[in-house]
């Protein structure tokens, strides 16, 4: 997610990176990290190819493809236009943009809205502004790297709150794996009565 976090030469970085390094210290992992589309990802997990695909909140349907991993830090995500964008319950008939397999889909207003979907994050800024969607929906952590400059014109409401860490393979089970990352994330949570706070 843009500068939220990143693996160039296989490091995490970003602003989230502290976290995930407090939750793989902890369980005395040492991993790698490949960037890959998070369609692509999750093909991944559900193979076996990978052990764990983070940043990733919680939901029923990414339930049935791995193990959440638990609340690590809670996530807020936003719906985002070049307009004024109206209550939720009158968002009826507008424009939505996401990327692929992103679950701020979930967010969307049941009814008669319009979904497209794309492969970049850097695309919704731009479908804004060639009026090719009314609302994007992102995570608010990276609504300013998402604009840049242009984020002081955009309009935000928020969309809803979801817990956030990662989903681990069926593989992670059998390597032992699965129960020290979880343990992991219990004392690293921001959310947890234990854990540290965020950036120490």
């Amino acid at each position: 997610m843009l500068n939220a976090i990143s693996s160039p030469e296989g490091k995490l970085s970003g602003d989230l990176a502290p976290l995930y390094e407090c939750v793989f210290d902890k369980a005395g992992v040492e991993p790698s990290f490949i960037e890959v589309p998070l369609k692509r990802g999750f093909n991944y997990l559900n193979r076996g190819d990978i052990d764990v695909l983070l940043p990733l909140a919680k939901s029923e349907r990414r339930d049935n493809v791995g193990l959440f991993g638990g609340e690590l830090f809670r996530g807020e995500y936003v719906f985002v236009s070049l307009k004024p964008i109206p209550p939720v319950q009158a968002m009826q008939g507008l424009r939505y943009a996401v990327p692929r397999g992103f679950i701020g889909a979930e967010f969307i207003p049941e009814g008669n809205a319009q979904v497209a979907e794309v492969g970049e994050w850097s695309q919704l800024a731009a479908m804004l502004r060639y009026d090719r969607i009314d609302v994007a929906v992102l995570p608010q952590l990276i609504v300013e790297s998402v604009f840049g400059p242009d984020v002081v014109n955009v309009f935000q409401r928020p969309a809803g709150v979801l817990p956030i860490s990662f989903y681990l393979s069926s593989d992670t089970y059998d390597k032992g794996l699965a129960s020290k990352l979880v343990a992991s994330v219990g004392h690293c949570s921001v959310a947890h009565p234990l854990g540290r706070e965020f950036g120490e």
